[in-house]
């Protein structure tokens, strides 16, 4: 008695005769190779290129005839307002006011800027392991500095670190008031800006907020 109608079935790749697998599992993996964009194959993936060429194309069609009408309706006035907004070029997309031409420009960073603030160190160091506390609060309170005064040379200043070392590598005060300065030092290149960290003796950090002090 012959068992060929009982072996399972076989399933061909739909770009070539290579069989890719026999039996259930040979129809799921059928259809997750037509999917995958490797076994495409290259008239595949040229056809999907043309149509998602074709749909951005017509998608900027309608946004530049949208764009058109807006600033045909737009009066004179309201046109120079906005100065370098809309792109009426002949290869260039036709564009009107947006969110970004209204934000307004940021201001040239001060030379010098110094602010107050309290960091909470027992936050940055929860969960992390005592012989290493004391190195990574320096590390935190650098990574801070950075944030707030925008600078990439941050440093810490004796009375800081004196400060944060006072009862040793695992007794890392809860919390610390510092000073954060930022100045500038002559470079090569123009101006290099660096804070400095320094510390600030508080009876109590109850009711202490960011202060920044004005010259």
């Amino acid at each position: 008695m012959s068992l060929e109608y009982l072996k399972p079935p076989i399933f061909l790749s739909p770009l070539d005769d290579t069989v890719i697998c026999s039996g259930p599992e040979g129809k799921e993996a059928m259809v997750r190779a037509g999917l995958k964009g490797k076994k495409l194959g290259k008239e595949k993936k040229l056809e999907l290129i043309a149509a998602r060429k074709k749909a951005m194309d017509s998608k900027r069609s309608r946004d530049d005839s949208k764009w058109k009408r807006v600033l045909a309706k737009m009066s004179d006035d309201k046109k120079k307002k906005y100065i370098g907004v809309g792109n009426t070029g002949k290869k260039a997309r036709t564009r009107g006011v947006t969110r970004r031409s209204l934000r307004k420009a940021p201001a040239a960073k001060s030379e010098t800027l110094t602010t107050e603030c309290t960091i909470h160190l027992s936050k940055l160091l929860c969960n992390k392991t005592f012989n290493k506390r004391a190195p990574l609060a320096v590390k935190k309170i650098k990574k801070f500095a950075a944030k707030m005064m925008k600078t990439k040379d941050n440093r810490i200043d004796a009375s800081l670190n004196t400060f944060l070392w006072s009862k040793g590598v695992k007794g890392v005060p809860g919390r610390v008031r510092v000073r954060l300065e930022r100045k500038t030092a002559p470079n090569e290149k123009g101006k290099h800006y660096y804070t400095v960290i320094s510390n600030i003796s508080v009876p109590s950090f109850k009711g202490l907020k960011t202060t920044p002090i004005r010259a």
